[in-house]
């Protein structure tokens, strides 16, 4: 089969621009939207989101989740990110996003961290999260509900996860810039 790359996710820059990256603002590439059973995940080979499993019973996404492109985590894929909007965009859906930290897991023995975002502020639109600026803002109990989606969906299909613990803000942002780095090397 002839190489196919329909939608070319590869070419987008892990920042919008130079000015936003001091701001902590990346790209979010979304393949599973919020509220969904289903988890979908990029096909590098194809260049396309496909269906990639069905959750368990009792578990949705609790908000969209998708890559950094031109990223790169420990387990040779995108690093992995969830954006905290009140109602599910779409797969393939790019948006820029303000990073406020991430949680670190371990699958199986293998860094596997999910970053949290959110929206950029817009004016004349008030969203929930334009009060946070870290991941602190979001409070314990939420954080606490992402943490147990996380890890107890891929426990449930038979992986081993350890929850390593969070990353504020700083933190979060230079391990994007590894994972940047990291990408940029392999190329």
């Amino acid at each position: 089969m002839k190489s196919l790359n329909a939608t070319h996710y590869e070419v987008i820059s892990t920042y919008p621009s130079k000015k936003e990256r001091k701001h902590h603002v990346v790209h979010a590439i979304v393949e599973t939207p919020k509220d969904s059973r289903y988890k979908f995940a990029l096909d590098a080979e194809r260049g396309i989101i496909a269906l990639h499993e069905a959750l368990p019973d009792g578990y949705r996404w609790p908000f969209d989740y998708g890559f950094i492109p031109q990223t790169l985590g420990d387990d040779g894929d995108p690093l992995d990110i969830l954006v905290m909007l009140n109602e599910p965009t779409f797969s393939g859906c790019l948006m820029k996003v303000r990073l406020l930290g991430a949680i670190r897991l371990r699958k199986n023995g293998t860094e596997n961290d999910r970053f949290i975002a959110a929206p950029p502020r817009m004016p004349g639109v008030s969203l929930e999260t334009d009060p946070f600026e870290t991941l602190h803002d979001i409070g314990a109990a939420r954080r606490k509900e992402i943490e147990s989606f996380l890890c107890g969906y891929s426990e449930s299909q038979g992986n081993r996860i350890d929850l390593v613990g969070t990353v504020e803000l700083d933190e979060a942002a230079k391990l994007v810039d590894h994972g940047h780095k990291a990408f940029a090397k392999k190329r």
